[in-house]
Parts: structure tokens; sequence; C-alpha cells
């Protein structure tokens, strides 16, 4: 083995799951690794993988260090922190791994660990290089330094930060994917990854209920592209951050022909569904017609996973209905509040009235949907949140309740998100700035007290609502939600 990636849990790498309350371990890997280590493997380097935290899950006495003790020692090992959930669980597994191979160096990657690097650098001395923006020449370019002859020089490598006598250095030299770049990659095979049936069965989404030990139904996210045109006030992956952190603006698609060609290679693997990174509906009909043409043209029968980024076009889901396997399809749509000032404020660019008619036509194709909306965003008050109890209820009596599943979780800060850059124009207090703060905020929340007050530890405060009012306002939905015929979730007490 030259080269070990690692996804950590949000969690400590020793974590027991058997013994205590756990928030969510965050086990899905990042779309772009699957790429990434395909790509060191066709320059001939031996890689395997593991899912540290769906294997906490399935196997509760599972140790890590024992398990790494027992492998021959790579060359290079491989960390994602690309979400901020994993801000510790990343570095603990770190340390684990130094605690076995102590010289063996660890690069980071990832939207978090772009925007963090210098801190993460300063703090943390098991961590050796980060990689900051798009990955593919620079890791293969590392992987070439640390596992072959010591070539090329670090300073060569674009986006490398690294620590050389002490001192932090970045490289001068930058690297930006292109879509050539992307439809290079190979985002589909996982015969490096321990235990992949089960992350297959993970990827599942519509059942409410995964067989990670005996998978029956199989799902895989699939990159269809990088970055995004919107900037909604929440999120951490917008058309600004992905500018600031990866120098991208817009979108980088794949051509639909190569990502129909990766789903012809799932559905010869006899999985039931596949999930789609990015919203195809916002790339435009030039992309999605020829996308499910090709589908229908080459007879793929498989079920697709979409969140709609926003309302997308009658043509548009009627295109899906006719070219995906309805039984194992499922869109997630975020209208976030029922107040439509609130939803506009937050980034989603569409009435009441037009939502649901949009529902209508889903409903017709009888197409299984995911309502999420947000209790505590920007503007989100007790007055308007009986629009969103409204709303709800009127989704509720128009969609057929065994195809319709609705949550109504708090969000945390993201960071580089447009709240966490411009607090005052949302009206709110920032609590989480430096990537100690997250690490923190991981590390303290990721088991469950006995009482949670749902709004605390979220890295933000709305002025004049405080986390109290939003634990009331918690309290009101799991009533509503409890009355429900279809699956309406309680408000998560986890973070």
């Amino acid at each position: 083995m030259d080269i070990l990636y690692l996804h950590p849990a949000k969690q400590e790498a020793n974590a027991r799951f058997d013994k205590y309350k756990a928030s969510s371990p965050y086990p899905f890997i990042p779309v772009g690794v699957i790429g990434l280590i395909n790509l060191l493997r066709s320059e001939g380097w031996q890689v395997e993988g593991f899912n540290l935290s769906m294997t906490l899950t399935m196997y509760p006495g599972f140790n890590l260090l024992r398990w790494l003790a027992s492998k021959p020692r790579p060359k290079l090992v491989m960390i994602d922190l690309h979400w901020y959930e994993h801000a510790f669980g990343a570095l603990d597994v770190a340390q684990t791994v130094k605690r076995v191979w102590p010289t063996v160096p660890i690069v980071l990657g990832g939207l978090t660990a772009s925007n963090f690097a210098e801190e993460i650098l300063e703090n943390f001395p098991t961590i050796d290089f980060i990689i900051k923006g798009d990955a593919e020449k620079p890791l293969r370019l590392l992987a070439a330094h640390c596992c072959g002859e010591g070539t090329p020089a670090l300073a060569s490598i674009p986006n490398l930060v690294y620590r050389a006598a002490g001192t932090i250095h970045q490289t001068t030299h930058a690297y930006f994917a292109t879509p050539e770049d992307l439809d290079a990659l190979d985002f589909v095979t996982l015969d490096w990854l321990h235990h992949a049936d089960s992350y297959s069965a993970l990827q599942y989404s519509g059942t409410g209920l995964l067989r990670l030990h005996d998978p029956n139904l199989k799902s895989h996210w699939l990159c269809i592209g990088r970055g995004c045109v919107f900037n909604c006030t929440y999120c951490g992956g917008g058309k600004a951050s992905h500018n600031t952190l990866a120098g991208r603006n817009g979108y980088v698609i794949r051509r639909p022909e190569r990502v129909v060609d990766d789903i012809e290679r799932l559905v010869a693997q006899g999985f039931q569904q596949v999930a789609l990174s990015l919203d195809p509906a916002t790339f435009g009909p030039e992309w999605w017609r020829p996308f499910f043409s090709q589908l229908r043209s080459r007879q793929l029968t498989i079920g697709i996973y979409n969140e709609f980024f926003q309302l997308p076009s009658v043509e548009f889901l009627d295109a899906l209905a006719a070219s995906a396997d309805v039984q194992h399809t499922e869109v997630a749509i975020s209208p976030l509040s029922g107040d439509e000032a609130v939803r506009r404020q937050n980034g989603k660019f569409y009435t009441n009235e037009r939502f649901l008619a949009m529902l209508e036509r889903l409903a017709a194709h009888e197409i299984p949907i995911f309502i999420y909306f947000s209790l505590n965003l920007p503007g989100e008050t007790p007055q308007t949140f009986k629009q969103t109890l409204h709303l709800a209820d009127a989704i509720g009596k128009q969609y057929p309740s065994h195809l319709l599943r609705m949550l109504n979780p708090c969000h945390t800060l993201d960071p580089v998100s447009p709240m966490s850059r411009q607090p005052a124009a949302f009206g709110l207090q920032v609590h989480y700035q430096t990537f100690m703060d997250y690490y923190t905020y991981c590390k303290g929340t990721a088991w469950l007290p006995r009482h949670v007050t749902r709004g605390e530890h979220r890295g933000y405060e709305m002025i004049g609502r405080p986390a109290a009012t939003v634990e009331q306002m918690a309290q009101i939905w799991d009533i509503f939600a409890k009355q429900q015929k279809f699956r309406c979730f309680p408000v998560p007490s986890g973070w």
C-alpha cells in the first residue's frame, strides 16, 4: 500500500456509538475524493480507503489504532476535511495515525481545510500538507513527491500549503479544474474502499431504513460538476465561497454524455439509484435534455436522487419522470420558510403558489419528495413560523402521504457563507470565526447531552431571537409532526 485514505467521523477516532447517544457522524465521503483516488491509482499507486464514520456505526467495538497497526506502513495518508462537522474528528484521526506511524506525512483537503489551511498547520503539527481548492494536479504531484523519488519539489506543487523548517509556506502556483479535467476522472469505481457495498447502501435515499450489513438497495453520489451559481445565505458552498476557496466563478460542468457513461456503469453493477451532486435543472435545457434523452436511448433503468436548488421547469419534471425509475427516485426541495420574504432573503426565489403548483406536477408523476424547512435562518420569527406551519400543512394535505417526507432542522453557521461574512446584513451575532471555534464546537457537540435547547451552539444568533425562542418553535413543530400521516420528523436535537 502506497497511500491510505481515511474518512473521519464527527466524533473522536475511538468513538463508541454503542455506549453513548451520538450526533450524526457524517459518514458521506465528498464526491470528489472518489475521482482523486482513482486518479492516483491510474498513476500506478496502490491506494486503500476506509470510512471510519460508517465503520464505527456498523462495528461499535472497532479500534482504529489497532487496525492501523495491523496494516503495512503507507507513504502518504489522505484525510478529507471538506465539511466543518469533521473539524475535530479529522484532526483526531490524524493524531491516531501519527501514534502508529510518526513519520508518515498526512495531507488534508476540502473546503473547510482550504479556508483554514494556515491556522490548521499552525495549531496541529500532525498535519504536514493541505491542498487548497481543486486537488487533481496537486495531489498527483504530491503523491509523486511522497511515494516516489522526492520530486517534484514541494514549492512547485500548485495549491499546496506545507510546513518546512517550522515555517508555513504556500506555493505561488495555482490550479483550477476544467470540465475536461473532471470528464477524465473515474467517479464510480470503489473497489479500493473497505465495505464498499455497505457504503453504497448507506447512500440510498427514500426508504428510511438502511441495511449496511446486508445491502439490498444501492445508490451512488456522482460528481456531475463543481461550484454554484447561487449565494444562499447559509451555504458555504455558494458562488462567492467557491470563488474565494477555489478560484471558481460559477459552475464547472461535466458533459452529459460522460455522466450517462458513469450511470451506465452503475446500472451494470446493480445500483438502483444515482444521486446527483449538483442540480441539473439549473444547468439549463442544453444540458439536461441530452442527459435525459441518452438515459432513455440507452435504456438505463435507475432511480435519481436530486436536490432542487430552485424550482425546476415543468419540462424538466416531465423529462425526469419519463427517464428515471420512479420507484427508486426521490427529489429534495428546500422552501426554507413558509414566509415568502424570509425565503427570498435566504436565497430561494419562488412563491408559495408556484411551489404548490410544482408539487401538483410531481404528485401526478408519483415522485417521492423530501421537503426541508429551516427553523433558525435569518428572518424566521414566531410570527413567520406560523406561515411555515401553514405551508407544511398545505403540503401534507396536497401530496400523497406515502410519497412525502418532511424535516425542519436548525442550521449551523457555515464558514465563508454570506451569513458568516456579512452578519450585520442579516441581523446576526456570529460566534464561530476561526478553525478552533469549529474544532471546539465539533468536540463539544459530538455526543448528545440529556437536555438540548435547540438553537444553541449553532455559531450564530439572530438579534432578538434567542435560542430559547427557537426551542419554543421547535416544540410547536414537534407537535405538528406527530399529527401528520406522512413521515414528518421532529426537529433534530443533535448537531
